[in-house]
C-alpha cells in the first residue's frame, strides 16, 4: 500500500468512491506532521491496495498528493501588500 495525502476529507471521500467503484480497497485515517498539535491541521491519509498507475492518475484529479511529489503550482500564491490590522 502507498499513502495519498489530502488537506480535506471531502476530496478524499470522492477519490475513495471512484477507487472502490473500480475494485480497489481503501482505508482513510488522519496523520499529524511534525510539530502539529491541532487536530484540524492533521492531513487525511488514504491507503490504497493495490497501488498502481491507475491510482496515480486519479490522485491529481481529486486534489491529493503523495510523498515525493514535485508538482508545484504554476504561480506562487499572491501575498498581501501590507500587514493585516486588527480592528478594535
Amino acid at each position: 500500500m502507498s499513502a495519498i495525502y489530502f488537506d480535506t476529507d471531502e476530496d478524499a471521500v470522492e477519490l475513495i468512491g471512484a477507487l472502490q467503484a473500480e475494485g480497489y480497497t481503501t482505508t482513510l485515517t488522519r496523520e499529524a506532521f511534525a510539530g502539529e498539535e491541532d487536530w484540524d491541521d492533521r492531513a487525511w491519509v488514504l491507503l490504497v491496495e493495490p497501488f498502481d498507475d491507475r491510482v496515480v492518475e486519479m490522485v491529481d484529479v481529486y486534489g491529493g498528493w503523495m510523498p515525493g511529489d514535485e508538482q508545484l503550482p504554476d504561480e506562487p500564491s499572491e501575498l498581501p501588500g501590507e500587514p493585516k490590522r486588527r480592528k478594535g
